[in-house]
């Protein structure tokens, strides 16, 4: 008998956490809500509705995607923490929410840790470090070399102070020893606009967001932040090819409210593992440049965990403030 693969044995494990072959286990009731924080029609909510309709056939329910952005999501994290723990309401938790904000010591209406338990993932976002065609470099070690002659002169914008772009051009300055001028914008397409006129130099942005540009010529790219190449632009190396001790992909989990039953979070987890095996799916997030995964409750929370302790130690480094 050959040897079974990663999709059968993770469907095999949600039959199982639902009671296949048994009586059906009572969850899910009803519809199950994933409140996202941002509105409709960007990257991390089309990754929702596209998990969503997954786990909706899965689960035999439902999956309403429930848009809530607002207040760098505290207003999304307000109404998962007030909901029943019971796995009918998630929320779609990021680096920026989970992990930015807390580091910077902004103040949230709830603990990211002790009101929350990870589920699983909604996927890694790729980011891409990218200068201005203007900037007169064509390759990563060309523009650190240049950046280290001019201390201070250069400019790197993001989509706002304490954002995830921002912070992980931090970690690049600290790494590799240069000094660029930090430009915030009121968002991430202000900004890669005034990139490409050369206002700016380089900017951190989603992979998703910048490719087109790159292909296009819009746009220099000169490293991926992720840990390997990513197919849609397999010549492009990674910081870390490059020399830079840098790995940081944008990322989003999901949560529930803390004291959700085990059972549940197992069949909630086992559903999500097995959207991300499933070649649909799989499809869908290429197109998205999204990177599906598949963990575990505890390797997501580890994963988080590990996150905030990172973006802690660089504020504590560096000084970031909110009001900067």
């Amino acid at each position: 008998m050959p040897p079974l693969d990663r999709r059968t044995v993770l469907l095999a494990g949600l039959a199982s956490a639902l009671g296949v072959g048994s009586a059906r286990a009572a969850f899910p009731e009803r519809p199950i809500q994933l409140i996202v924080p941002f509105a409709p029609a960007g990257g991390t909510d089309i990754a929702a509705r596209r998990l969503g309709e997954t786990l909706a056939r899965q689960l035999g329910q439902s999956v309403i995607i429930d848009n809530r952005p607002g207040a760098n999501g505290i207003v999304a994290g307000q109404a998962v923490v007030k909901a029943p723990a019971d796995g009918h309401t998630l929320l779609v938790a990021t680096a920026a929410s989970f992990a930015a904000a807390p580091a910077l010591g902004q103040k949230l209406p709830y603990d990211v840790e002790a009101d929350f338990a990870p589920v699983g993932m909604l996927g890694l976002f790729p980011l891409v470090l990218n200068a201005s065609p203007t900037l007169p470099v064509s390759s990563l070690a060309e523009f650190l070399a240049y950046a280290k002659q001019r201390p201070g002169q250069l400019n790197f914008a993001s989509a706002g102070t304490g954002g995830t772009n921002h912070l992980v051009f931090e970690m690049i300055m600290q790494a590799a020893g240069i000094r660029l001028a930090h430009v915030p914008y009121r968002g991430a397409g202000l900004a890669a606009a005034d990139l490409m006129s050369g206002q700016v130099q380089v900017m951190i942005d989603s992979l998703a967001a910048s490719l087109g540009n790159i292909q296009g010529g819009k746009l220099k790219a000169l490293a991926i932040t992720t840990d390997a190449r990513q197919p849609q632009l397999p010549d492009l190396p990674t910081l870390k090819e490059q020399g830079v001790d840098v790995v940081y992909p944008g990322w989003a989990s999901l949560v529930a409210p803390s004291g959700i039953a085990p059972d549940t979070l197992r069949v909630l987890n086992t559903a999500i593992n097995v959207a991300m095996t499933d070649a649909e799916l799989v499809v869908r997030y290429r197109e998205l440049v999204i990177e599906p995964v598949a963990w575990s409750p505890q390797e997501t929370g580890a994963f988080m965990a590990r996150d905030r302790a990172i973006l802690t130690e660089l504020v504590a480094k560096t000084g970031i403030k909110l009001t900067e």
